[in-house]
């Protein structure tokens, strides 16, 4: 309870856990996810009205997250296949920052890989041809927390920053606005509210 006393969760003790996941995309191509989801619509883009959560609400990051988002299917924009936007040879190197403080740096996140959110383990691959089929596993966009786990608190700002290389050639890859955009999931368990104080 200090700690959390510490964190502004004062009624800790009174407030219901639960599963929870937040969303945004990089749509001004600034290499930045999350500090602009006030700007963004929602839900297609964003589950977010801003960058940080409310009194009372925090956020245990176990799960960190990357997917394709298409802008050009319209009316509707489409999460999508990372590989299918961006190709395979696509990594993001990224940093996740809570208030002044880099949480996680420069940390690898590949194309390579499935890109179903909230699953776990690695995507089984079939080749065509008679049976036995050649199998394999490709990784997930994912970087996993389990155990341990980053506290999101209340009040404080939140982002992920970051960067894509291409690692066939280890170039840096431009981002644009506009277009498809890469985007990013936080997933993990979200403390809400008490409903008994708040009805």
């Amino acid at each position: 309870m200090y700690v959390a006393n510490k964190l502004g969760l004062s009624t800790l003790k009174d407030m219901q856990g639960s599963t929870g996941a937040i969303y945004d995309c990089d749509a001004e191509g600034n290499g930045v996810i999350f500090s602009n989801a006030s700007q963004h619509n929602f839900p297609g883009t964003t589950n977010l009205s801003d960058n940080k959560f409310e009194v009372n609400e925090a956020l245990l990051v176990e799960t960190i997250g990357f997917y394709g988002h298409s802008a050009s299917t319209s009316p509707f924009q489409v999460t999508s296949n990372y590989i299918g936007l961006f190709g395979q040879n696509e990594v993001i190197v990224f940093d996740l920052v809570i208030g002044n403080k880099v949480v996680i740096k420069d940390t690898p996140v590949f194309a390579v890989g499935g890109p179903q959110c909230f699953s776990n383990y690695a995507v089984s691959t079939y080749a065509s041809g008679p049976p036995p089929y050649a199998a394999g596993l490709v990784p997930r966009h994912q970087i996993y927390l389990e155990g341990a786990g980053i506290l999101i608190p209340p009040q404080v700002e939140f982002y992920i920053q970051y960067k894509v290389f291409n690692i066939v050639t280890g170039d840096a890859i431009t981002l644009t606005s506009g277009g498809n955009r890469r985007a990013a999931y936080l997933f993990g368990t979200k403390v809400n509210l008490n409903f008994n104080t708040t009805i």
